[in-house]
């Protein structure tokens, strides 16, 4: 019987690096990644004049976690998620200016790992980011989802490089026997 698949979840705010990292690790080990289920749903169809709803966050919330499940049948040892439903409750109350419970179920998900993507990395705008100056709460808010969750975490700082050689490092460790 094979191991179960490690989940790795990727948190920070817009513009710090989460899916060039989540790219680069897939990549490293070989395996697929999760990701961020919020952007291809506001790309594509989504009229960007309508007022977001409350039901639109949960629907990104529980396909992000359902094609999370999907992946992971065809990871190999570890999977890499660009996100998570902790993230679109987040996305939620700065859209809709208060905080949402219709998904806490996704939101109280386990993770084996958790990397938070540092705000060292400047702020670009491409169309669809909007929130640089939310990115200090929303940094402090993953910061304390990882702290609180029970699971190992790091705070990525600095270069590409340095954060993709420290998560390799902390991934290693994780899939040691």
């Amino acid at each position: 019987m094979s191991e179960p698949i490690k989940r790795v979840c990727l948190l920070g705010g817009e513009s710090t690096g989460k899916t060039t990292l989540a790219r680069a690790l897939g990549a490293a080990y070989d395996t697929v990644w999760n990701p961020e289920f919020g952007r291809p749903y506001t790309e594509i169809g989504r009229d960007p004049d309508a007022p977001w709803t409350s039901a639109e966050f949960t629907t990104i919330a529980r396909l992000q976690c359902w094609y999370e499940d999907c992946l992971a049948g065809s990871a190999h040892a570890v999977l890499f998620c660009d996100t998570d439903a902790f993230t679109t409750k987040l996305f939620h109350e700065v859209y809709l200016g208060e905080p949402t419970e219709a998904f806490e179920d996704l939101v109280a998900r386990n993770y084996d790992l958790f990397l938070v993507c540092g705000l060292d990395v400047p702020w670009r705008h491409d169309g669809i980011r909007e929130f640089d100056a939310q990115r200090e709460w929303m940094h402090a808010r993953y910061l304390e989802r990882a702290a609180e969750s029970g699971s190992p975490w790091l705070h990525l700082e600095g270069s590409h490089e340095s954060r993709l050689e420290e998560s390799r490092h902390a991934v290693d460790r994780l899939l040691a026997p």
